[in-house]
């Protein structure tokens, strides 16, 4: 088996180099050669690698680890564990399918954004950022350690930093810059208390036992080497970990801000790759989740109830980038509701399609920004149907996907996660696994009703940019949607730069999922994507108990997948009923409706009661330790030794009978002092 994995890795950090350090002098085609030239060959890379390990058999063959050095190397000494990281990549099934995603989608970022960003001040900046994400993003799925890994997590972390407040200009950018990387370094807190526990009890840190001789992490787990709580608490540590970079409760609240970045970084970092790694990182460790049902549980749990919660956020917005994100936060719920279920395939298979048709949603929907001059208001869109023919097709098809309409790719990942849920819950799962499908059924149909709300409001009805729209009282600068109103005239379809990668998303939005869709019909044998993945949860040459991913009894499957497409149908219609003519908005005064609008007044919550606490607690502090103590201190000892300094002043009168006298005075004092003394 071929495995390029190093130059996956090595293609966009030297665009990353060549970008950061000579790029403002590169005309725009020398910035579009390194950039899209390192991205385009991380692809034919991973390519090549992927399509030969498709020429091995399903078992341990398909497991490369390249150990390239030793980075650290000691603990020699008697009685120290000896402390041995290599720097290494690992290539697997799960590697490949993710190094596909990461590289291919990010090629038709790539791509579109070359027409996108083409007339902004910083392109090399924005390129040079986006090739440094691809980069970091490679090494946190090839790593062959959680050390490495936590690099890469870091890395992703500063690099989303940099794209989301790309437009440093804005505040609001600025704001949700700071906001994601202080929210994702909470989680990557976690990760770091989680990997000292990893070494503490296994005095490893790499996943296999690799060609330096030291027993993996994951080959200690499956032989039962450490108690069960010390595990579960590696586990949910690495799960907050996972929480915040995946924007799952209670650390969702910078994705929907993450949308003050430009169209393209929504689409790669906050669509189809980022948000991702939580989803990657519970399948990764899945060795550690299999002795820890608890946490498990936990990680089911979270899932679903962030799927319904951000789902119905979404129903109300009015920024088309924000019902996106929200979406985003719901589906990557539905992902952790699957491996929670023990359906780690499941939630890789929902994280490949979701990639295609969400990246496809929001490119669709930069196209409309970028024809309306920066509009993001779905109140000032309408009837774009006929002036943006592509991106009306393309939109459609993501909206169908999104949905779970079959015969999209949506429709196979989501029935397969869903009924996996029903057949776990029937086969001992207990109350809580139907409850969690009953989730998923709801939020399909709140996806599709949201989703075509959205469709509706942009492509139907007539245009309504040129007529006032009844804002609801942000400052533009501030929330970044600095735009100019376009004439009906001036609308047109986007250059096939742009379009090109849309249409390329829209076929596998269509046919993407048909890898996995014959499992319906009752033979799992037919599920290629599952088992291309299953040496990773069920590999003998590194566990000794097989991971069984639930497989129902065929009309379970059939029940689940027919309330779930009817449900959706359901939402489509009623989102058709509604808003077939256009996007007509009135201030609706309803309380349910004002409280799903203002997102639960998370923000407010969180602002009363977080930062405006701790705002009064920085300032009393700074009033009472700087003024008070520190300068009124200093102060106060600065009169008192002046006070002191003005009587000893009195003191040198300069005549020399004064200072006989006090001479006199001591000696008659220190006479005294021995006589009183004996």
């Amino acid at each position: 088996m071929t495995n390029l994995t190093l130059w996956v890795l090595l293609m966009p950090l030297l665009g990353f180099i060549i970008l950061g350090l000579i790029g403002r002098a590169l005309p725009h085609r020398g910035i579009l050669a390194v950039a899209l030239g390192a991205s385009g060959l991380a692809f034919i890379f991973t390519a090549i690698s992927f399509f030969s390990m498709l020429g091995t058999t399903p078992t341990s063959a398909r497991l490369s680890d390249q150990v390239f050095y030793t980075w650290i190397s000691s603990g020699t000494t008697i009685g120290v564990a000896p402390l041995s990281i290599s720097f290494g990549l690992l290539f697997d099934p799960l590697s490949a399918i993710m190094l596909m995603v990461v590289t291919g989608v990010g090629l038709l970022i790539h791509i579109y954004a070359a027409g996108y960003m083409e007339e902004d001040e910083g392109f090399w900046r924005f390129f040079c950022y986006m090739n440094f994400f691809i980069f970091a993003m490679t090494l946190l799925v090839s790593a062959d350690n959680f050390l490495f890994l936590l690099i890469g997590w870091g890395l992703v972390g500063l690099a989303s930093f940099l794209l989301i407040g790309f437009w440093y200009q804005r505040r609001a950018a600025v704001a949700a810059a700071q906001k994601a990387l202080v929210i994702n370094i909470i989680g990557d807190f976690g990760l770091m208390i989680a990997i000292f526990l990893i070494f503490k009890h296994y005095g490893v840190l790499n996943y296999f036992t690799n060609s330096t001789g030291d027993i993996g992490v994951f080959n200690q787990v499956t032989a039962g080497a450490i108690p069960t709580i010390s595990t579960t608490i590696i586990c949910l540590l690495l799960f907050l970990a996972c929480t915040a970079k995946s924007a799952q409760l209670p650390l969702y609240m910078w994705l929907p801000d993450a949308m003050e970045g430009p169209t393209p970084v929504s689409a790669l970092i906050h669509a189809a790759t980022m948000v991702t790694a939580g989803v990657y990182l519970v399948a990764r460790a899945n060795p550690l989740f299999e002795v820890s049902p608890k946490a498990l549980l936990v990680v089911a749990i979270i899932g679903g109830i962030t799927a319904l919660f951000a789902a119905s956020i979404a129903l109300f917005q009015l920024d088309i980038k924000r019902v996106l994100a929200y979406s985003t936060i719901s589906q990557l719920g539905y992902m952790f509701m699957s491996e929670g279920a023990h359906n780690y395939s499941g939630g890789i298979f929902l994280l490949m399609e979701h990639a295609f048709f969400k990246a496809l949603l929001f490119l669709a929907a930069g196209a409309v920004i970028h024809s309306l001059g920066g509009e993001q208001d779905m109140r000032a869109m309408g009837g774009l149907r006929y002036r943006l023919k592509i991106t009306f097709w393309a939109f459609l098809i993501g909206a169908l996907a999104i949905s779970g309409i079959p015969p999209l790719a949506g429709f196979w990942s989501k029935d397969d996660i869903l009924s996996s849920l029903l057949t776990y819950a029937s086969s001992g799962g207990g109350f809580i696994f139907y409850l969690l499908w009953g989730i998923g059924i709801i939020t399909a149909g709140l996806t599709a009703f949201y989703m075509f709300r959205l469709f509706f409001g942009i492509f139907s009805g007539g245009y309504r940019g040129s007529a006032v729209t009844e804002h609801t009282g942000e400052d533009e600068e501030d929330s970044g949607h600095s735009h100019q109103l376009k004439d009906d005239d001036e609308i047109h379809e986007s250059p096939a730069i742009m379009t090109v990668p849309m249409i390329i998303l829209s076929v596998l939005s269509v046919a993407g999922g048909f890898i996995g869709s014959f499992a319906l019909f009752g033979d799992e044998a037919l599920h290629p994507f599952a088992t291309f993945l299953n040496p990773v949860f069920t590999n003998p040459a590194w566990t000794n108990v097989p991971i069984t991913i639930p497989v129902g009894s065929l009309p379970i499957e059939w029940v689940s997948t027919i309330i779930s497409v009817g449900i959706a149908l359901v939402g489509i219609f009623v989102a058709w009923t509604l808003y077939r003519n256009g996007f007509f908005y009135k201030e609706n005064k309803n309380s349910l409706y004002q409280f799903l609008l203002h997102k639960y007044y998370v923000d407010e919550f969180l602002i009363a009661v977080v930062i405006q606490p701790a705002l009064w607690i920085g300032r009393t502090s700074t009033r009472l330790l700087e003024r008070d103590a520190l300068d009124g201190g200093s102060r106060s000892l600065g009169k008192l030794f002046l006070g002191m300094s003005k009587g000893l002043r009195r003191l040198q009168t300069g005549y020399v009978r004064n200072y006989a006298l006090a001479i006199m005075i001591g000696v008659l004092l220190i006479i005294v002092y021995y006589a009183v003394r004996g």
